[in-house]
């Protein structure tokens, strides 16, 4: 079974530090450039299994008032999908993360991540496999340090009771954080990114993870380049098991 966890920058399309200023409109403004972008993720995204989404647009003035959610979907054929509004900006943009299927998703938890500033949430689902149920969750932390911590144990104290998860997300910590400390003392151990992540064109800092409770599995940066994130994934080992 083949997760996947993206931060789209909702589809910006940062591909340089020049980027980030020759492309400024496209922070507020809709842009054609954004649909060819989310054609080439969702053509992407469509070989994997289970795919974890950040910083989406659902409808914002910047991706022309259209759901970029219901496109993805939509362009990716996943039977299953699920998002969140973490964060309105007026009518400039919806931010939210995603969870898309090939399995049946439950939704077990939808909700923004304790912090000082508002704007950052998660999602868990409980994916109906051939395998058997299992958790997985799709997360979108803060940047600063003591934010992390509260979120990482917010999501332990949740996650608590179910055995075999997967936590996928933009978590903006190092491997070695505090706040990954405390995921690994829960039993969350850390998959990918193997490779550093961030800048997707010199990537320096692993910021992408994806952490696995109760389960197996390899981890990989991929290199599909279509954001100022890299993707990662996991390719889980998994057997016939109903219990979560």
């Amino acid at each position: 079974m083949r997760i996947l966890s993206y931060n789209i920058q909702a589809a910006i399309g940062t591909d340089s530090y020049w980027r980030y200023v020759s492309r400024l409109h496209r922070q507020v403004l809709p842009a054609r450039a954004k649909h060819d972008t989310l054609a080439r993720i969702a053509d992407y995204i469509a070989a994997f299994d289970v795919v974890c989404l950040q910083e989406i647009d659902l409808g914002g003035l910047r991706s022309g008032f259209c759901c970029q959610a219901n496109l993805l979907a939509e362009a990716s054929a996943f039977a299953h999908s699920l998002h969140q509004t973490n964060r309105v900006v007026g009518k400039l943009s919806r931010h939210g993360n995603m969870m898309l299927s090939h399995f049946p998703l439950r939704l077990l938890v939808s909700e923004s991540l304790p912090s000082r500033i508002k704007g950052r949430g998660w999602l868990a689902a409980a994916a109906d496999t051939p395998w058997g149920e299992m958790v997985v969750a799709n997360a979108h932390f803060s940047l600063g340090r003591q934010d992390q911590i509260h979120q990482a144990q917010h999501i332990v104290d949740a996650l608590a009771k179910y055995e075999k998860v997967c936590l996928c997300g933009d978590f903006n910590f190092l491997p070695d954080a505090a706040a990954a400390k405390v995921l690994e003392r829960a039993g969350f151990i850390r998959v990918a990114a193997p490779a550093p992540t961030y800048p997707s064109w010199q990537p320096r800092k692993t910021l992408d993870h994806i952490f696995l409770k109760g389960l197996h599995g390899q981890g990989q940066t991929e290199t599909f380049c279509a954001s100022d994130h890299l993707p990662v994934s996991a390719q889980l080992s998994l057997s016939a098991d109903k219990s979560v």
